[in-house]
């Protein structure tokens, strides 16, 4: 039995050396982006931004919040998520989600 187990052991290893021998290059194709934001000042600089990270579904389907829960969303992406968004365009991010997606 012990026998049996080595050799399955041994036999998991091999493969797995034979997997990370190959010398293959993996390539995905995401879907087009089907999602269009709302018009307006800072559109593009949101789109810019935002798409760099995650899908423009995750603005387009957020609760329809004030200007100070927009920041707050924009501030967590930036200082937690370490999002590359400068001081100027995170102003623009913000005025124009909270214009465009913000409390009706």
């Amino acid at each position: 039995m012990r026998r049996l187990a080595l050799a399955v052991v041994m036999a998991a290893v091999l493969a797995g050396v034979t997997i990370l021998a190959a010398d293959e290059t993996v390539s995905i194709s995401l879907p087009p982006e089907r999602t269009v934001l709302a018009e307006g000042p800072g559109r593009e600089v949101t789109e810019t931004q935002c798409r760099v990270c995650h899908s423009l579904d995750y603005v387009t389907t957020q609760p329809r919040v004030g200007a100070a829960q927009w920041q707050g969303v924009v501030t967590k992406m930036r200082t937690v998520f370490g999002a590359p968004i400068s001081d100027a365009d995170a102003k623009a991010i913000t005025d124009y989600l909270a214009a465009s997606y913000g409390a009706r």
